[in-house]
């Protein structure tokens, strides 16, 4: 008579448990290999899982037109950006230095810039102002997202602390990886494109957040120079 009841030989069960531990095994190596693999070069999870893709400190939140209006510095720094092609207009510039890493430091907010105060001021006539900002944080694009699709002969506009505006063209505009960047690049960015002419130099971030890093592992690095 059919009792319902299926009886499994021990020779069996005992391959279902070894099949089952090499499949656990063989998942968490895999998932192992990718999770490494994430932290130490940025690779991509084969997975939708939500992980971070930039700095999660950095501040996302919209900045107000009376805060932008209302931004002073002084004289001759350098108080808005303009990049008329990628629509960015009258974006603030603080002043930064570097981070205790020797890094250039960065704006807390997507939608600013940071001007490195050891550089040159816009006005100056000679050497290279340099600028950075945020290609983007978790969730939204930066202010500099595009920085990588401008062209040479494409305009930016510096206004300084006494209202004075400055325009650059783009004279190069080119991505390097960041072993490139310490070795050559940030040398490279303190001087101006043409010797003869003021240089205006911007920064941001590109390629894959490196969790182990800290960082981007590449910058796109454009270089312009005075018009007036």
């Amino acid at each position: 008579m059919d009792t319902g009841l299926v009886i499994v030989p021990q020779k069996e069960r005992r391959i279902l448990r070894w099949l089952t531990a090499v499949i656990i095994v063989g998942l968490l190596g895999i998932s192992s290999w990718y999770a490494y693999s994430w932290y130490t070069n940025g690779t991509p999870l084969p997975l939708p899982i939500p992980i971070a893709r930039a700095d999660p400190a950095v501040d996302e939140s919209d900045v107000a037109q009376s805060a932008i209006d209302q931004y002073t510095v002084p004289a001759t720094n350098p108080r808005y950006i303009s990049i008329p092609s990628l629509n960015v207009g009258n974006t603030r510039v603080y002043p930064v230095g570097v981070t205790a890493q020797n890094i250039l430091d960065t704006p807390r907010n997507i939608n600013d810039a940071a001007w490195y105060k050891k550089s040159m001021t816009p006005g100056s006539g000679y050497g290279a102002v340099l600028i950075d900002a945020h290609n983007g944080g978790n969730t939204k694009d930066g202010v500099f997202a595009k920085l990588d699709t401008l062209k040479p002969g494409d305009k930016i506009t510096v206004e300084r602390g006494d209202g004075k505006q400055f325009s650059y063209s783009v004279v190069e505009n080119q991505i390097m990886n960041l072993d490139e960047v310490n070795k050559t690049g940030m040398k490279m960015m303190m001087q101006s494109a043409e010797t003869d002419k003021e240089g205006l130099n911007l920064i941001t971030c590109a390629g894959k957040w490196v969790p182990r890093l800290g960082q981007f592992d590449q910058r796109v690095m454009l270089r312009a120079v005075a018009t007036d």
